[in-house]
Parts: C-alpha cells; structure tokens; sequence
C-alpha cells in the first residue's frame, strides 16, 4: 500500500526531486525513528492501539535503518520510515504509527533534537577555546603588549588582560548558548497538523520519554514555529564574530609588521611560488566562516518572512542552512582553539612594541593632576603638544620631557625628576598603577583568573548535564521500547 493516498496522482519526479529533502534527512533520521517509538509507547499505554500491535512497531522501529537509501521516491524520510514499516509488517498494523501524529509536528520536535546536540556541541567547542585561551594566559600571565584602539598603539595591557577580554565574549555566548537550550528544548509532539488531536496522547509523557524539559502550549505554534532556528543561528552568529575577532587578530599579530606571534605549522600553509611564505590559513578560513554564518542566518530570516500560520513547506529549506551554520560555527571554534594551544608567543617583541612609543602618556597626564593642579583637560593639552614635538624633533617622549620640554611648551614651572619620570612612562610602572577593577594591574591576574576558571567549570558542567540527560533519556526510551517487543515475541 502506498502511504500517500489515493487523493492525487504521484508527483513528476522532478517536482518530487525538487520538493523532496531526502538528501538532508539523515541529520534527524534517529530522531524520527526515537519520536515514533514515544509516540506509540503513549499509545499503547493509552490503550488506543493494541500492545501486540504496538510491539510489532516497536520491535521494527528498533532495528529500522537510519541511514537514507539512494534512489528513493519517498518526499522526506518520515515517509520512507512509515513506507518501509507497513511494507514489512502490513497496513493492519503498520498503519497506526502516524495515529495521532502529522509530520509535522515529527518534523518539528526531531529538528529541535538534532539541535539540542548542536547546541551541547557548540557549547563544548567554546569551553574547549576558553580553557585554551586561559592556558595561554597562565603561560604569559604578565608578559606585557601594546594594547589598540583604532588598530593604533594605544596602551599598555598585559597578554593576560587581552585574553581575558576574549574569554569574557565568549562566556556571554556561552550564557546565550545556556539559555537558547532551555526554549529549544521543549516537544511540539502532539500538537499533530496544527490542532491537536483527539487520539488519547499525554504530550508531557511523551516529551519525557524523548528527554524534553516540557512541551510547546499552543499545538500551531509548535508545528509552525522556527524562531529557535532564528535564535541558534543568532547565537552562532555571535560565536563566529566573537572567534572570528581572535582569529583577526592572531593573523595580524603572526605578520612580521607585528611579529608577536608564530602558529604551528599544523595550522599554517606555504605558498605554491614563494617558498619562504608561512600563511595563517586556519585562521583565515575561520574569519571567513564567520560570513557563512551569518549569511545563514540572513537567509533564514528571509525564508520565513511573512509566512502565515501554520505550516509551509518553506520551512524545509530553513533547515539546511542552520545545520551548515551549527557545522561551521563548532568548527572555527575548535580549530582555532587548536591554533592557540600551540601558539608560540615572543614576548620580547611584544614588549619592545610599548618599550619607546608614548602610549604611557596619560600616566604622565595624570600625574600632572594630581601634582600640579590642573584640570585633566590641561594636562592631556600639555602632553599631547609634548607627543608632537617629540616627535617633530625625532626624539622619545621620555627624552623630551627629561630635558624640560614640558615647562618650554607651557611657561609653567614643571619639574619631573628623571626617577620619576622613567616610572611615569614605564609600561610595568603604568600598568602597576592601575587601580579600577577590571583593569590590567598584573596584580589582578591571579584572582581574575581563578573567577573565570570557576565560570568555566560551571560551562563544562551545564554541557555535560545536558548531554548526560539527552543519553539517559534516549537509554530509557529504547530500553521501555524492547520490553514490549520482547514481550509481545513471548507470547507467540
């Protein structure tokens, strides 16, 4: 018998071809032979279909393949699933799974199954970036950079300070990740078409039995409903952008304009003519993932503009974007986890960058505040014209103000010893003088990192109980499933 009915005649094989999303299914075909199980588990507890019946389902669906056969003609595999099963076991039995149920609301909770596991992916991913990026920290815990705004030498900060700028992103993504996990995971089964259905069917045993923390309230809205999609790509988005900033700056930094850094060779490429070249291509590759992602993100947005409720087969060609998007998103992360793990960093260089510029000017600024009554806005005229003649005379800041430039420039009587001045604009002296939380003291290092590695376990601790629940409850459910099959293969 075939399935589809004799309400219209079989559709060309290219409109079949056209319409069919057999070639992306494989992604959720456990997840639909899982909601199957649920689902006739409920109805044979609910009594609405014979345990004999059931068993024979249930007993199939164990064994059924969940791999996507060439050449098939079915539209989706929600269809070869129920094809196969009433070809094996017939339509007098096979012909009560889809009792109660619409592909639709299948489709919609084995989507959200398959992305409660990207997301437990995703989050792993960034743990494994931030665990790696506070090893690099802890290797480096007050080597001292130049720190930019403008992509100009701006101050000085610590190795350590940067990177906890990038763990601190990244944990606000991770929070996301947390939260976008709680509204995804919630079943839409039982909501069937789009209104309910009149088969005895309890949704929340249902849910449970399939590891969701509750059910979707309105049945429309769980068939129709794709801003969970929306919102997995959003966040990985902001994952991409956050990894693909790190990922910029490791490519600027292994230049040799900067000179900071040196990748593996695991992790770089030569060049095909120029055999000297050492090319930052991981990173590169990461950086341009980014735009994938949020190019998938675009493209969902669009897809579901202005579609009326309840559901339209527009929806289908939502989901391969958001697949590739989780896919890329987990990949930049790990790989350029893998870029910083063995990064090499010359701290030589790094500090020879802040060593003879005037990025520690407004330490200077500053002092003159405090010690020789002027307004911040005086003092910041006074140093910035002190900058510009320095360097007009090809001279340090260090150099000029040591010979009295300042009190030349100004007329003032301004005095600065030259101890205290080389204290003034040295980068440890400046960065040691810091006092405002969050700042780049070294001093703060030890207990800013003890913090984030807190925050850190916590992460891997959350990704682990979603994962440990996710296997628990698919354990459950296929162990319920062979009890009943077993029992009914007993009593023949």
């Amino acid at each position: 018998m075939d399935i589809r009915g004799p309400r219209l005649r079989k559709p060309s094989d290219e409109a079949l071809e056209f319409t069919s999303s057999m070639a992306q299914d494989g992604r959720i075909a456990r997840h639909v032979v899982a909601v199957n199980m649920a689902h006739m588990l409920e109805l044979v507890a609910s009594g609405e279909v014979d345990e004999s019946v059931g068993g024979q389902c249930l007993k199939f669906l164990l064994r059924a393949t969940t791999s996507i056969p060439s050449g098939s003609k079915a539209e989706d595999y929600h269809q070869q699933l129920e094809q196969d099963a009433v070809d094996a076991l017939g339509v007098d039995t096979a012909g009560y799974l889809n009792y109660g149920k619409s592909r639709n609301d299948q489709v919609a909770t084995a989507l959200r199954m398959e992305l409660r596991l990207r997301i437990v992916a995703l989050l792993k991913a960034v743990s494994g970036l931030q665990d790696s990026i506070l090893t690099f920290a802890k290797e480096h815990p007050s080597d001292i950079m130049p720190g930019y705004t403008h992509l100009q030498r701006a101050q000085p900060i610590t190795v350590s300070h940067h990177m906890f700028a990038h763990f601190d992103s990244l944990q606000r993504d991770t929070e996301r990740l947390l939260q976008l996990y709680s509204r995804v995971n919630l079943s839409p089964m039982g909501s069937a078409a789009m209104a309910g259905t009149s088969a005895k069917i309890d949704r929340r045993a249902v849910a449970t039995a399939l590891g969701f923390d509750g059910i979707m309230s309105n049945a429309m809205d769980g068939v129709a409903s794709r801003d969970f999609a929306l919102e997995a790509l959003s966040v990985a988005s902001m994952v991409s952008l956050n990894t693909g900033r790190l990922a910029e700056e490791l490519i600027l930094w292994s230049s040799a304009e900067f000179g900071f850094v040196e990748m593996d060779d695991a992790y770089a490429a030569s060049s095909s003519i120029m055999p000297q070249k050492k090319n930052a291509v991981v990173a590169e590759m990461v950086r341009a993932k980014e735009g994938s992602v949020i190019g998938s993100l675009v493209s969902v947005f669009s897809i579901l503009k202005a579609l009326p409720y309840s559901y339209n087969l527009d929806l289908q060609e939502a989901t391969p974007h958001l697949w590739r998007a989780m896919d890329d998103a987990v990949d930049s992360v790990r790989l350029i986890s893998g870029v910083l793990k063995t990064l090499r960093f010359n701290s030589k260089a790094a500090h020879d960058a802040v060593a003879s510029d005037a990025s520690t000017a407004v330490g200077l600024a500053n002092y003159l505040v405090k010690q020789n009554d002027l307004s911040f806005r005086e003092a910041h005229a006074m140093v910035g014209r002190a900058v510009k003649s320095a360097a007009e005379k090809n001279q340090s800041l260090r150099a000029f103000v040591g010979s009295g430039g300042l009190a030349t420039l100004d007329g003032k009587k301004i005095h600065i010893n030259q101890a205290t001045l080389t204290k003034l604009l040295d980068p440890r002296s400046f960065l040691e003088s810091i006092a405002t939380e969050g700042g780049s003291n070294p001093k703060f290092i030890p207990e800013e990192m003890s913090k984030r590695r807190k925050q850190l376990a916590s992460n891997k601790a959350g990704a682990s109980r979603f994962e440990e629940g996710l296997d628990e409850a698919e354990r459950k459910l296929r162990a319920k499933a062979s009890g009943i099959a077993r029992e009914v293969k007993s009593r023949k």
